[in-house]
């Protein structure tokens, strides 16, 4: 496996190289996006996750949905999934050294813009054509016309019971939902940076499907 280096550290990616977001442990059942770079530079990464591109997804090995069985939803086993990305166009906007990404939502048809996701997930490490991470419980939805919403606090809740979290685990989340939160209401960076006008370059196709394990 090659070596990782903490985000935001040189050898730096040109605009338009296809890279790929793996969201858990590689090895294992995990996430995996294929995305195009929009921006690389110390400050941050910025990636575009186009409607269509296909995905791979950690998924219940029973077959219900995620959220199908709450009694079970952080301990039932879990599979390696194909699936596409569907919907939406993703702009997202992941500072330097931060606990959390901004996605930008977009329609993937009309390309409307539809809000703001603050994701919240550990710092990003990489090596030389892929970001790893770990997403966690808790986000926060921002609105167009900058109302605030928390997600899935019913899901941390249920995350610390079923033993996915501890509940200092579970206060860190929650510290880290109000940093992004004060970031709006403060509207600093990336929130304030014009991303919701982004428009991808035409000749950008749709990546390949992900390998199902790290190199």
């Amino acid at each position: 496996m090659t070596a990782r280096r903490p985000s935001g550290t040189p050898p730096y990616w040109e605009a338009g190289t296809i890279v790929t977001l793996r969201w858990g442990d590689p090895l294992g059942p995990h996430w995996a996006e294929p995305v195009r770079v929009v921006r690389d530079d110390a400050a941050g990464l910025v990636t575009w996750l186009a409607e269509g591109t296909p995905v791979l997804r950690r998924a219940r090995a029973d077959g219900l949905p995620f959220r199908g069985d709450p009694a079970t939803m952080f301990t039932a086993p879990t599979v390696q999934a194909r699936a596409t990305w569907t919907d939406t166009h993703v702009l997202r906007v992941s500072p330097t050294g931060r606990s959390w990404s901004v996605m930008h939502f977009f329609d993937g048809t009309s390309g409307e813009f539809l809000g703001w996701y603050g994701n919240i997930e550990d710092p990003h490490q990489r090596d030389h054509d892929t970001v790893y991470s770990a997403d966690r419980v808790l986000d926060v939805w921002v609105e167009p016309d900058r109302t605030v919403a928390r997600k899935d606090e019913d899901e941390l809740a249920l995350a610390v019971e079923q033993g996915r979290y501890t509940e200092a685990e579970a206060e860190r989340l929650t510290a880290v939902a109000a940093e992004i939160e004060a970031v709006v209401a403060a509207w600093g960076p990336p929130f304030c940076d014009g991303w919701d006008r982004f428009e991808p370059d035409p000749s950008w196709e749709v990546p390949g499907p992900p390998d199902p394990l790290s190199r």
